[in-house]
């Protein structure tokens, strides 16, 4: 059972991705987000927080899991779970995105995923210099994430 944490996804392309991402990858296994087990929200780790209190007050069962759409909000997420007196990972896993500095440094260390953001700015410089120029650039190829594994989950068990 999954949760989801995640920043406005209306104008935000790439949420919106990371969103459809997230669905589209718990279908293949056959599993769906509950609507209450979905938190949408500003951009910080007091909604972090606050959005993990309601998923975990939500109607039974519990998700095992939570996935936040950054790095923040799983950072919130992680401090309320702790205040809950969960353990995190083992009652609890919590994932993030962007891998921030102080992702590797708190307590657990999370697992997230790793963002390639000065090879994004390379190629969007390319690109617009390129039609400056006049000139028809190449597509631009789609970047994946890397995972970066630490010890804010676990396998589910």
């Amino acid at each position: 059972m999954f949760g989801l944490i995640i920043q406005p996804v209306a104008g935000n392309d790439r949420v919106a991705a990371r969103l459809a991402g997230v669905q589209e990858a718990l279908g293949e296994d056959g599993l769906g987000l509950r609507p209450h087990h979905v938190r949408e929200g500003r951009w910080s780790i007091a909604f972090g927080r606050e959005s993990l209190r309601a998923i975990l007050s939500a109607p039974p069962p519990r998700p095992t899991a939570v996935i936040c759409g950054n790095d923040y909000l799983a950072i919130g997420a992680l401090l309320e779970a702790r205040a809950m007196g969960l353990d995190v990972p083992r009652e609890l896993s919590i994932t993030g995105f962007d891998d921030v500095a102080m992702a590797a440094h708190i307590d657990p260390p999370l697992t997230t995923m790793r963002v390639q953001n000065a090879e994004i700015g390379r190629l969007a410089a390319a690109y617009l210099l390129t039609r400056l120029a006049g000139g028809m650039p190449s597509p631009v190829p789609a970047l994946v994430p890397d995972f970066i594994e630490r010890c804010s989950t676990v396998p589910p068990g």
